[in-house]
């Protein structure tokens, strides 16, 4: 197959749905802008895999964008290792890689910014002169260069001189954020997360370190009003940051505006999956079923809530309560999803199952490719690094916990699959990796 594809890659959360929704919610809107042959997401802490992400789409031109507010670990080693282009290499299997600079490093930031400052002043009618800003960063002492984008917007804000004091702070590395009540001496604080989703580090960590209560409201801590913003993701904008990112690289990225809602998905195994619903047989993935004409739960009892778009689904099926793990076996059920054409059917449990159908159709080939725990360990430099090394009995406790509750099989592990009868697992998911380490270090 010719033709390009978009991937978004973010960090997604074992915790909340808004950390990897925020990203979907890019992802939704890119497709239906039609800005590519395939859009796809992928994530460090959700499915699908940012390892595993380019065997879901066939494209020979594929630019993957960093979600991420600033160049720091996760986009300058995480990412390319998972993508397998960290020595530079820029082809797999004769497709083109491109790996842009993360979001957050986009000029376009700088007037959101200082639009959402702006927007405070005006809607508590504050004095410029009696206001701090404090620009929240999440920062690590793994890569001083996570703060360089952080302290850059603090520096602009303070160039323009119509605020009393503009300082940075981080959640995890130095300046702290509790350190902004000594730094400042305004009466009012607006706090801006310099963060692209409204996940739990937004609305938990940042307000707890703040010591507000109320990220809706204006709080009182230290005699000082503090006034706390939507992150920085939040803006409309973001959208067009992606596309001037992706086209720096010298693909067009055209939008052809299109009415399908299923369309624009990742496609890879999408032809297998057609090939079976034209038989004319009711074909079940994990918890879904599917025929050419409609897919649903495969325990719906009575009337179901007709579904006829991804967001929707999504929200359905991962929102309240959160699923982290796509594939675990408690699907909620009660919907359905009217096809307008059978191609729709993959899109439909693609947006299930992310990254799901990609696996199964190469196994049903014998092409699956198994990443066993040892590579895994071996090829990782942060927590994960020696996975391998854990002792047998606590990686069984950890495949009951974990796999015992999932629709996949664990081949990673198992080492064999039947074709067309289980669903395949070709690698640890990072909830299985976190799991595994937990119970390591405490055993």
């Amino acid at each position: 197959m010719s033709g390009t594809a978009l991937i978004l890659a973010g960090h997604g959360s074992h915790v909340s749905a808004n950390t990897a929704g925020v990203v979907w919610g890019y992802v939704d809107r890119l497709r239906n802008w039609g800005v590519a042959d395939e859009v796809a997401a992928c994530f460090w802490k959700e499915a699908p895999a940012i390892s595993q992400v380019l065997d879901t789409v066939e494209a020979d031109d594929v630019v993957i964008v960093p979600v991420f507010t600033a160049r720091g670990y996760f986009t300058s080693e995480v990412i390319p290792k998972e993508l397998g282009i960290a020595d530079g290499d820029r082809f797999r299997r004769d497709r083109r890689i491109q790996l842009t600079p993360p979001v957050g490093e986009h000029t376009r930031l700088q007037s959101i910014v200082e639009r959402q400052l702006r927007a405070t002043i005006e809607r508590y009618d504050l004095s410029p002169d009696y206001t701090a800003a404090a620009i929240i960063g999440h920062g690590t002492r793994r890569n001083r260069q996570s703060r360089d984008t952080a302290r850059h917007q603090a520096r602009r804000i303070r160039d323009l001189n119509w605020l009393r004091e503009v300082v940075d702070v981080y959640l995890d590395d130095e300046p702290n954020i509790p350190s902004v009540y000594q730094s400042t001496s305004a009466e009012n604080i607006i706090a801006l997360p310099y963060f692209l989703a409204e996940g739990s580090h937004v609305r938990i960590d940042v307000p707890r370190a703040l010591g507000i209560a109320d990220p809706d409201g204006v709080n009182r801590v230290n005699g000082r009003s503090v006034y706390y913003c939507e992150p920085v993701g939040a803006d409309e904008s973001i959208c067009k940051v992606i596309l001037e990112l992706a086209r720096a690289t010298g693909l067009q990225f055209a939008a052809k505006k299109t009415s399908n809602k299923w369309s624009g998905f990742p496609s890879a195994g999408r032809r297998d999956l057609l090939q079976a619903l034209e038989s004319g047989t009711i074909l079940r993935i994990g918890q879904v079923m599917a025929d050419s004409k409609r897919v649903w739960h495969c325990d719906n009892d009575g009337d179901s809530e007709a579904i006829d778009s991804p967001q929707a689904l999504r929200a359905y099926l991962r929102e309240e309560p959160f699923r982290p793990l796509a594939t675990s076996a408690d699907l909620p059920k009660g919907w359905h999803v009217e096809l307008a054409e059978p191609r729709d059917a993959h899109a439909v449990i693609e947006t299930i199952y992310p990254g799901l159908i990609a696996d199964w159709a190469a196994n049903g080939r014998g092409r699956l490719r198994i990443e066993p725990l040892e590579d895994i360990g071996r090829r990782q430099s942060g927590m994960f690094k020696d996975i391998h090394r854990l002792p047998q009995n606590v990686v069984k406790m950890v495949l009951e916990k974990i796999c015992g509750n999932c629709v996949r099989q664990p081949t990673w592990w198992q080492g064999v699959s039947r074709a067309g009868s289980q669903l395949p697992c070709r690698s640890a998911c990072n909830l299985w990796l976190s799991a595994a380490r937990q119970l390591g270090d405490a055993s």
